[in-house]
């Protein structure tokens, strides 16, 4: 859980995302990740993460989307967090709306920061109730705190 307290910024937290197909969101979050200065290139990411989706969907179930990406010029791991309440329509294997989006940016594969990261993030994104705090939560505070706990 450190390593998720020491990465999830509030200001990498939305909590309204606009965008209406998953291109538009994960370009939503990299530009909070992008603002904070804690990545470069936005673009090129974005390139990225669609291509990587296209081989293998980042859908995770249950309306939660977690990307994750190795950059070779990246110095820290940086995490970008949304939510669109009313949901993407997309064809999915559980038919559900997408809701819940995360971006995990790390430096290399392979380290175990990484390896905890994405199943702290997971292992709590899967429990229902944690989900539905984050789709009730009218901040990024809230959001952060229901995460943390």
């Amino acid at each position: 859980m450190e390593i998720l307290r020491k990465s999830l910024k509030k200001e990498n937290v939305e909590t309204a995302l606009e965008g209406e197909t998953r291109e538009e969101v994960y370009a939503e979050l990299l530009t909070l990740l992008e603002n904070a200065k804690e990545i470069e290139n936005k673009n090129s990411i974005l390139k990225s993460i669609i291509k990587k989706d296209e081989v293998i969907d980042s859908y995770m179930g249950k309306g939660v989307v977690i990307v994750r990406l190795h950059i070779d010029t990246q110095k820290t791991i940086s995490i970008a967090m949304g939510v669109k309440k009313e949901g993407l329509d997309e064809e999915v294997f559980d038919k559900e709306k997408l809701r819940i989006f995360v971006i995990i940016i790390t430096p290399e594969p392979g380290r175990e920061e990484y390896i905890n990261l994405v199943s702290e993030t997971s292992s709590l994104l899967n429990q229902g109730s944690i989900r539905e705090d984050i789709l009730d939560a009218k901040d990024k505070e809230r959001i952060i705190k229901v995460l943390l706990e």
